[in-house]
């Protein structure tokens, strides 16, 4: 028996876009019609550039806003911390969630190159 895809949920895996306006993620995910799950991952991966104080302070007091605002509209963060990929892959597993969004991310590397 195949389950409805209407009804099993999506994944919003926030990562730099922390925001519920304007946020392309959210709103393909919401326009679904699927119960929406979004998710903050703390990428723990050793190839990932650890945070500095001031980026966790930032980071925080985001998380809390965002959190708030979703629970305005009866909705729950999931916050999570290890490497993303297994991270996710393990929500996807818990979830029963059959679809994921993310927006781009846009890296101040790629960003240089261009410029060299």
């Amino acid at each position: 028996m195949t389950a409805n895809p209407s009804k099993t949920p999506i994944l919003v895996w926030l990562r730099q876009d922390l925001r519920l306006s304007d946020q392309p993620a959210l709103t393909y995910a919401v326009q679904s019609g699927r119960p929406v799950i979004p998710v903050y991952v703390l990428d723990t991966d050793p190839g990932q550039r650890p945070m500095g104080g001031a980026s966790l302070w930032w980071l925080n007091r985001s998380l809390q806003a965002l959190s708030k605002n979703l629970a305005r509209i009866g909705s729950n963060l999931i916050l999570r911390r290890g490497k993303a990929a297994e991270v996710v892959a393990a929500l996807i597993e818990e979830t029963g969630a059959e679809a994921i969004a993310w927006n781009r991310l846009y890296r101040s590397e790629e960003h240089t190159s261009e410029l060299q």
